[in-house]
């Protein structure tokens, strides 16, 4: 299959060349590398001006906005080309990507986009520190990877993929879901679109090198942010629902993509979300309303012959809570607390440390030990945190410590 990448580039001067080397790096070779300048105010145009006698198809116009620029770039992708890559300006890839990815859709006739896992990295290319809010939210995301898990759930707790930089699609595909003229999700409303039916193949590899800096889109007000998400998601419920009406196995798939929406990490408000259906559903008379509800037979939605989670009261074992399966949130809240104690753990075991190089190293506490004026107190059983909280409670005790500490005799 001929492979394309394309390239939105905006004001990024700075990194535009790494984008275009990553491309012309791959171990398989793209055919065709296309990128379009939305109208940069810096150095970009000349940049890409530069990869011209390696093949880069470059052109520059006024400023369109990010989806503008994304469909004109597949349309002339479009002309010769089954597979399609996105690229950001900003972003770069691994030199393996379309050698690991491209054989996924391959394979898979029936699945249309390809994803993988990603590097976050900062402006000078590093790893971004773990403690970053934006590496601590990926490592949240994809501490939920699993080979089996249902993808519904995964994008419908967050945007795993993230970036329409993790987006390797089928050309027709794009051309049948064009990116719409959101200013944060056009790639979620894409993505969305693919997983409820059952058209996207992960790669567990880091793939993509996403880079988090001061000009990120994302780095906004959670209000824009939250409104548009639920704009999406209005947008979404309408234009699916034609299918839904008739394809029960896109139903299932949408209820729980939107069940797992409820416990979002990321910008979904199930609360505001359910307040707007209020609205919406107060432009309804009350015959309105009955007519869609009757409209609802057995025959079309097979879901009314059957309660809802029947299986769960039939399976209870009588005495724990009556509960579903363990969502996506609850096992990452699972995975969250599980950090929590490994860290608690890491510092029992660095304090009990320290204390211990008290005890081992001190010069002070030998002499009083050969004078017979201090022994160390007996280290009870239990973790690291525990002995530690017990030495750190019984050594202000012993006179010959304290004495010890008032003459700076001891190291902390």
């Amino acid at each position: 299959m001929r492979l394309a990448v394309i390239i939105p580039c905006y004001n990024h001067a700075r990194y535009i060349g790494a984008a275009l080397d990553s491309c012309l790096a791959q171990t398989r070779r793209p055919d065709r590398i296309i990128v379009i300048d939305d109208g940069s105010r810096d150095d970009s145009p000349a940049i890409i001006r530069s990869y011209a006698d390696r093949g880069v198809e470059g052109s520059a116009r006024e400023n369109r906005g990010a989806h503008s620029t994304i469909n004109e770039l597949l349309a002339m992708a479009a002309q010769d080309c089954e597979v399609v890559s996105i690229l950001n300006s900003d972003d770069h890839y691994a030199p393996d990507r379309f050698e690991k990815c491209l054989p996924l859709l391959e394979a898979n006739p029936d699945k249309q986009v390809a994803v993988s896992a990603l590097r976050i990295i900062d402006e000078t290319d590093a790893d971004l520190a773990a403690t970053e809010p934006r590496a601590k939210w990926f490592r949240a995301m994809w501490s939920l990877h699993t080979p089996e898990r249902d993808l519904c759930e995964w994008l419908g707790v967050g945007n795993f993929p993230a970036t329409t930089s993790n987006i390797m699609a089928r050309t027709s595909w794009l051309q049948r879901f064009p990116f719409r003229p959101y200013r944060f999700n056009h790639d979620y409303y894409f993505l969305a679109q693919t997983i409820l039916r059952d058209a996207m193949v992960v790669h567990p590899d880091a793939l993509v090198n996403y880079r988090v800096h001061g000009t990120n889109t994302m780095n906004s007000e959670p209000a824009p942010l939250l409104r548009e998400m639920l704009r999406m998601t209005f947008d979404l419920a309408r234009d699916l629902a034609p299918e839904l009406a008739a394809d029960p196995a896109l139903r299932a798939r949408w209820a729980r993509y939107s069940r797992a929406q409820w416990d979002s990490i990321s910008s979904f408000h199930g609360g505001l979300y359910q307040t707007l259906l209020a609205g919406a559903a107060a432009r309804l008379t009350e015959s309105e309303i009955e007519q869609a509800v009757a409209a609802l037979t057995p025959e079309q939605y097979p879901e009314l012959l059957t309660y809802p989670n029947k299986s769960l009261v039939n399976q209870w074992d009588g005495t724990s809570p009556v509960t579903g399966a363990v969502g996506l949130t609850g096992k990452y809240e699972a995975l969250r607390l599980s950090e929590k104690d490994a860290k608690t753990r890491a510092r029992g075991f660095k304090e009990l440390a320290t204390l211990r190089g008290i005890l081992t190293e001190s010069r002070w506490l030998a002499l009083g030990r050969t004078l017979g004026l201090w022994k160390p107190p007996a280290l009870p059983s239990g973790t690291p945190e525990e002995q530690a909280a017990a030495l750190t409670t019984a050594l202000p005790r012993q006179f010959w410590f304290c004495l010890g500490k008032r003459l700076g005799m001891l190291r902390r």
